[in-house]
């Protein structure tokens, strides 16, 4: 590098023009760009790829985003060729409310295709919304690698592989109770429902046997009394052991048909009157039983949650019109015998909040239940960041109840590549080379016309679970399908990392471990890494409510990521994000979001500083050996060099929290306040300091200015840069700081000085303190400082002679006297045995009071 290389950097830093011209430099240069004939290790990365059915990003999206793209970064430097896509996933439920909701339709009104196009146009822009705020968050993402979930390519691979997963037996099309949003009439699998408490009434109402003796039961759904097939007591209780034992039949109440009075062991005769209603189909003990004992199937609800012709009287009602009605019908006969309170725990679709029930339908299964222990061992494998959220994986494949319910009906999503034939029942599977293709739109294969030539093929009009399709982004991205136009192959697979919200782990984590298990005998990826959520100031989590609700008479809106990025940086809103523990809700404030535009000032300030310092240097010919240098010279060295390791072994358990927090303390603590203020009376015009001593502190400052600016890259990109390419990326070749190599801890840098060290920082600290106390600017030269070593040890004596050049500098004094302080001295702790004061001001002028500090051990 030649002489005078280094810029003088303007005061003011335009942060919109700024981030504007680094993100055309990464564009022009491709620095984040996939390079499949790279001969560096691979970092392939499993991005959740998020709903786009509406404008609803907050800074919740935005924390958890950066914190995972914050280790990313940190790999990148590392020296691996960074796989990483960004993924939309715009077919499901939210995609279809949002398009009846926008364009005020019913999607049963117009046609599935024309509705489909519909989709497909909200979601194109809603992606564009959330790519143009990935990246001006400065995420490091190559967007030749996007993808959507309705795509052809995921479309393929989703089809390919419902035909693998059906070829190996794992797949089957079974017609029995399934979980049932009744709101948006489509099944519903398990990981799609919430648990929400409420308080019910528990009614006592009275059936009779065949014989007319009364029969209590206990139930909080009466409206289901026309759908009863069977009551069930204890084999032992006695009171009811007669009726079991001699075959007894029970008189459903209002509606007189029989039913059935059995034993099984999972009633509890204390629950109520011991007799318990089964109904098809009330709750998962319904069909439970229904299942065992092969009960009788009435069913009384339609997809639409109305009652049908078998509840009689009560057809066309809903479920609380019709329990409404049938209480009253039976209080006027004297069936309810009594009522009471009770809380409830009552399952809800997650999309809805409707309570759910139970239909019958034919649909499509994956099995799981006969596979929960192999799904737990495979399990095992993984590295979890936080080690603490493996226990939920656990704990929901240990609580799976149902096979994966993947049909939908719905008219937006991945068709399923299969026809029937009407007059046999048989299922005929699309060939793999035509895929993708749509049942409804597409022929069967040309084999299956000629077969069953002269019978009825038709189409599966259901489509799959959105997630059959997103549990797939791994081999999406891998391009298992095989596709040509994909950049990517196998070899990416598994992944090397997967990086999502904890509150899917029973739902995108599960599924993918299932269908990577059961498609390539392995797992999707090594590493899993969780975020919390984004909470509002009240400790909530933030929602699109919040958005809608804060937004000011200039259009700022505090939880608007666009917003507080034209405020206050990008920097600043990713500095906010890297503040909570992974794994851990992050509280907004925006106060916390000012605070990182703080750091984003202070870094360019003391880049200016730096590089004012540095005119003239060249570090090819200048550089002092470290050993050479003053001691506060090797010590910022030796302290720099130890951040950076702790650094690294944060980052590589993913743990950026405490990283950021290390790095934070060093740069305010002992880079600014303390070794900035040490090393500037180097520049003085004084020949107390040697040349040789000059050129060893620019030689320091190019060396942790270039090291500063690296570590903080993962956090901070935009300054980082903006400086690396100000100071001419300090004679590298490298295009961008963000593929230049992370700094790696140098043992050799051990620090041997701690003593003089702690010296020459307690004077510094001394003098400050006086400063302050007498309301001495801190750019103000000090005529005389006095350092009184009467009574120091020997050793105290001699290190305070041999710093007395760097003391001088600490306090800023043009005149350093070992001798006695006359002045009355105020207690400080420090080196044993001395004292500090403050003598005289420039030009003889006295000061208003005299004060010193006593520094004791």
């Amino acid at each position: 590098m030649a002489e005078n290389m280094f810029p003088v950097l303007d005061k003011d830093l335009d942060l919109p023009v700024m981030e504007e011209g680094i993100r055309a430099l990464w564009e022009r240069t491709g620095v984040y760009d996939y390079d499949p004939k790279s001969k560096k290790p691979v970092f392939s990365v499993d991005t959740p790829p998020p709903y786009v059915s509406a404008a609803h990003l907050h800074v919740g999206h935005a924390m958890s985003y950066t914190q995972a793209e914050i280790a990313i970064r940190y790999k990148r430097m590392r020296g691996h060729n960074i796989f990483y896509p960004m993924g939309f996933d715009d077919n499901g439920l939210p995609t279809e409310r949002f398009v009846e909701k926008t364009h005020n339709i019913n999607k049963k009104t117009i046609s599935r295709s024309d509705f489909r196009a519909l989709c497909i146009a909200e979601t194109t822009k809603g992606a564009r919304e959330y790519e143009k705020l990935w990246r001006a968050l400065g995420l490091s993402v190559d967007w030749r690698l996007r993808y959507s979930t309705i795509d052809d390519r995921s479309r393929h691979t989703a089809q390919k592989s419902f035909i693998d997963l059906y070829k190996k037996g794992l797949l089957y099309r079974g017609n029995e109770p399934v979980l049932w949003d009744t709101q948006f009439e489509t099944s519903l699998a398990q990981a799609d429902l919430e648990t929400v408490s409420r308080t019910g009434k528990m009614y006592d109402i009275r059936f009779s046997s065949a014989d007319g003796a009364p029969l209590v039961i206990s139930t909080t759904r009466p409206e289901l009394i026309p759908a009863c097939v069977a009551l069930f007591a204890h084999p032992d209780d006695d009171r009811y052991k007669s009726l079991i034992s001699n075959g007894i039949k029970a008189v459903v109440p209002l509606f007189d048909y029989t039913i059935p009075v059995l034993a099984s062991e999972d009633v509890d005769p204390a629950f109520g009157t011991g007799l318990m209603m089964v109904c098809t189909f009330g709750d998962g003990e319904d069909v439970k039983k229904w299942k065992l004992h092969h009960l009788e199937t009435r069913l009384v609800l339609t997809p639409s949650g109305k009652m049908n012709d078998l509840a009689g009287p009560y057809a066309g009602l809903n479920t609380a019109e019709a329990r409404k009605k049938i209480l009253e019908d039976l209080s006027a006969a004297g069936l309810v015998l009594g009522e009471k309170k009770v809380e409830q725990n009552v399952s809800v679709g997650e999309r809805s909040e409707t309570p759910v029930e139970f239909i019958m339908a034919p649909q499509w299964f994956i099995n799981v239940l006969d596979h929960k222990d192999r799904l737990l061992k495979r399990a095992e494998g993984l590295k979890w960041a936080p080690e603490w959220m493996r226990v939920r994986l656990a704990q929901w494949i240990d609580g799976l109840k149902y096979d994966w319910n993947i049909s939908r009906q719905r008219f937006y999503g991945v068709p399923f590549p299969v026809w029937f034939v009407q007059e046999t029942g048989e299922i005929i599977l699309a060939d793999e080379d035509s895929l993708p293709v749509d049942p409804i739109e597409h022929s069967p294969p040309a084999w299956a016309q000629e077969k069953y030539k002269g019978l009825t093929i038709l189409p599966e009009t259901d489509v799959m679970d959105t997630w059959m399709t997103s549990s797939l982004s791994p081999l999406i991205n891998a391009n298992w399908a095989g596709r040509d136009e994909v950049v990517g192959d196998m070899s990416l697979y598994p992944m090397s990392l997967r990086v999502q919200a904890f509150e899917i782990i029973r739902t995108w984590l599960f599924y993918t471990l299932v269908k990577s298990d059961y498609h390539t005998d392995s797992l999707p990826w090594a590493d899993v890494m969780i975020s919390g959520w984004g909470l509002n100031e009240q400790g909530k989590k933030i929602s699109k409510r919040d958005l809608e609700k804060h937004t000011d008479e200039t259009g700022f809106n505090r939880y608007d990521p666009y917003s507080l990025i034209e405020k206050y940086g990008a920097d600043a809103l990713r500095y906010w994000a890297a503040s909570s523990q992974l794994g851990h809700d992050l509280r907004f404030n925006e106060r916390d979001v000012k605070d990182g535009r703080k750091i984003v000032v202070k870094l360019w300030n003391v880049a200016r500083m730096c590089l004012m310092y540095l005119d003239g240097f060249d570090p090819a010919r200048d550089r002092v050996p470290v050993a050479d240098r003053p001691v506060e010279d090797q010590w910022i060295l030796s302290e720099l060099n130890d951040v950076t390791g702790r650094m690294t072994e944060n980052f590589e358990s993913y743990d950026y929290a405490t990283a950021k927090e290390t790095l934070n303390k060093f740069f305010w603590m002992s880079y600014c306040d303390d070794y900035l203020e040490l090393v500037k009376g180097r520049f003085w015009e004084d020949a107390q300091w040697t040349e040789r001593d000059r050129k060893a502190a620019q030689s320091t400052l190019y060396e942790t200015l270039r090291t500063l600016l690296s570590l903080f890259a993962p956090f901070l990109p935009y300054i980082t840069e903006e400086v690396y390419q100000k100071v001419n990326r300090f004679g590298e070749t490298a295009p961008s700081l963000h593929v230049t190599a992370w700094p790696v801890p140098d043992s050799s840098m051990a620090f041997s000085r701690t003593k003089e060290m702690e010296f020459l920082r307690e004077i510094l600290y001394a003098t400050r303190k006086l400063r302050s106390d007498l309301k001495i600017g801190a750019g103000t030269v000090l005529a005389e400082i006095v350092v009184d070593l009467n009574g120091a040890p020997e050793s105290v004596c001699q290190t305070a002679k041999t710093l007395e050049t760097s003391i001088r500098s600490a306090a800023r004094a043009s005149k350093i006297v070992l001798g006695p302080v006359s002045a009355p001295c105020a207690p400080l702790s420090g080196a044993s045995g001395l004292t500090v004061g403050i003598v005289s001001y420039p030009d003889g002028q006295a000061p208003k009071m005299t004060t010193s500090i006593q520094m004791v051990a």
